[in-house]
Order: structure tokens, then C-alpha cells, then sequence
């Protein structure tokens, strides 16, 4: 007994390919953002990172703990108004741009909260932890566009 088997025709392979859309997202990532002149890394003294820790939602001592430094050297480049070394300026000037991200997009307060805790696609670490290195506040970064865009972790 055989079976009719129904012979199909082979359509052209240009109408089997999948497309998707692009979509174009509206920011352009901080991180690489021009900087002024006052931000030269000889002229960033303490009263250039005054600036930006009070805009951060960081303690002094987390400031100390994030660049590696005791807390009484910070308070002695406050009183010296000293400027910082370069591997301490990199750092301040990234976590610039991830706290205007944050505030951006949360707020002060809320963006308080959101770095001391631990969101989904952290897993089970907290955003303050995550923090300590060069990756890290790269990947905070990049995680507080996605946050923006509406993408899920």
C-alpha cells in the first residue's frame, strides 16, 4: 500500500529569510560624553569631586570604600583642597556618569534606594557591591539605559 505523498514546490530562498526591526534608541551613552576643561586630570581637586558627591546618593566613607582610599585621606584632600591621582580621577569621572544616570532617571531618593538594593538581574548581589570595579560600574551603567529603555534584565 503506498501512500500518496503530495510533492511541494521549493519557493526562492530570498522569501525564507527572517527580518528584524530595528529600533533606534534615543541615548547616547554617558560614559563617553565630552568633558570640560576643569576636568583635566592635573586641575580635579577636592573641590571638583565636591561637586559630584553631593549629587551622589554615597556617604563619605562608601567614597572612601569606591576608590580604595581611607576615609581620613578624603577629609585631608578636603582640607588641602589636594587633587587626585589619575587612577582616582578615572573612577570619580565613571561614577559621575553612572549617578547622572541614575538621578536622571529615578531621582535622588529613588536612585538612593536602587543602589543599596539587589535587583533581578544583579542576581544575589547588591548594586553598591557591584560597584568596586571599572566593569562593574560599566555594567550599572549600561544597566540603568536598559532600565530606560523599557528593556528587561
Amino acid at each position: 500500500m503506498k501512500k500518496n505523498l503530495k510533492k511541494y514546490s521549493r519557493k526562492s530562498a530570498s522569501g525564507s529569510r527572517v527580518q528584524e526591526v530595528y529600533v533606534p534608541y534615543d541615548t547616547e551613552p554617558r560614559s563617553y560624553r565630552k568633558r570640560g576643561e576643569a576636568d583635566d586630570l592635573k586641575e580635579f581637586t577636592y573641590s571638583s569631586f565636591k561637586s559630584i558627591a553631593d549629587r551622589s546618593p554615597f556617604t563619605i566613607g562608601e567614597w572612601a570604600q569606591l576608590l580604595y582610599i581611607s576615609e581620613r585621606t578624603l577629609h585631608r584632600y578636603a582640607k588641602e583642597d589636594r587633587a587626585f591621582d589619575g587612577l582616582h580621577v578615572e573612577r570619580i569621572l565613571l561614577l559621575d556618569d553612572f549617578i547622572a544616570s541614575g538621578n536622571d532617571l529615578m531621582g535622588k531618593e529613588g536612585f538612593k534606594k536602587w543602589v543599596h538594593s539587589t535587583p533581578f538581574s544583579l542576581g544575589e548581589k547588591k548594586v553598591f557591591d557591584s560597584l568596586f570595579t571599572h566593569q562593574g560600574i560599566v555594567e550599572g551603567i549600561d544597566l540603568l539605559h536598559r532600565i530606560q529603555n523599557g528593556i528587561p534584565a
